[in-house]
């Protein structure tokens, strides 16, 4: 069931049968994430890789899955203080390896993550698939949208982005999608998934939006990096 018009988030009575059974996870689903986990340790090629668990959360594992909705695949590990290398080394291995490989189980795409342990990770659900347990298991609670708030807050996004890109300034657009991601933080601590910051993010970022501003961000770091020819 749709929310709402706006709304790219659906809301059902149920978990997600192809992966689900009774608030259990599918023994074969897990077998295979804990597979894709394995592999997924292996290609970050980290020494002495302190991992913690190993889960799934988002929609996938709550009421709020669509059929464009992923199968969010975190390796919880412990990142060392004084190695804050780690982090930076971590996002371009997962950023490589989910372009690298192009993996579904029941045709749903799995996307890989590597989470700090003494991170607060805000989801609906969240599923230990290594010791195949709820962490936090979903509750059954339709949200209340306003069109209208989340309509104003999109715009509010939307001429941000708009007003960094007139710019045409790296360093402002680059600024402007960190401030749009840490609104829409906020936004989920405050108030979950379905928080109008949320929501409004998410909308922007099924009409493209959000992609073609990151395009646009990766473009102007590339002419920055690259010399042009002599005349």
């Amino acid at each position: 069931m749709r929310l709402n018009e706006l709304s790219p988030v659906y809301y059902h009575d149920e978990l997600n049968p192809l992966l689900w059974d009774n608030y259990r996870l599918d023994t074969e689903v897990r077998y295979k994430l804990l597979s894709i986990a394995h592999h997924f340790a292996k290609f970050l090629n980290v020494p002495k890789l302190e991992l913690r668990d190993i889960t799934i959360s988002g929609s996938n594992a709550a009421y709020g899955y669509s059929e464009s909705s992923d199968i969010d695949l975190h390796l919880v590990v412990d990142m060392p203080a004084d190695k804050p290398e780690l982090e930076e080394l971590y996002t371009a291995k997962k950023n490589q390896y989910n372009f690298t490989y192009d993996i579904k189980v029941k045709g749903i795409d799995v996307e890989l993550y590597v989470q700090d342990v003494r991170q607060q990770h805000h989801s609906a659900g969240i599923y230990s698939i290594l010791n195949d347990k709820w962490l936090v298991k979903p509750k059954h609670q339709p949200p209340n949208i306003e069109d209208r708030e989340v309509k104003s807050k999109a715009r509010n996004y939307s001429a941000k982005i708009n007003a960094a890109m007139r710019s045409n300034d790296l360093n402002t657009c680059k600024e402007t999608m960190a401030d749009i991601r840490r609104l829409r933080q906020a936004g989920l601590a405050k108030g979950g998934e379905y928080s109008v910051e949320n929501l409004a993010f998410k909308l922007l970022r099924s009409r493209g939006k959000i992609d073609k501003f990151v395009r646009y961000i990766n473009k102007l770091q590339s002419a920055e990096l690259s010399l042009g020819e002599q005349q």
